[in-house]
């Protein structure tokens, strides 16, 4: 039997504007999280850790890319 996505990002991006410049805060990211599966969310100050997170749970819409949930999508 095959393991159920819970999470699952295809393509996902996040880009915030300001007047000087466009921040890219989330790049392409693709991942599965299966029924059960833990993981951490590692990294240097300002690579996007909670801003993948906020996507994830749709505080904020990612700009490109789609979020599912049990295979339902959340966000496109």
């Amino acid at each position: 039997m095959a393991q159920e996505a819970v999470i699952r990002f295809e393509h996902v991006s996040k880009s915030f504007a300001s007047k000087k410049m466009n921040v890219n805060a989330v790049r392409n990211v693709s991942l599965e999280i299966q029924k059960g599966e833990i993981f951490g969310i590692i990294g240097f100050s300002g690579a996007g850790k909670s801003t993948l997170i906020r996507c994830m749970n749709l505080l904020e819409r990612p700009t490109d890319g789609s979020v599912f949930f049990r295979e339902s999508i959340s966000a496109k």
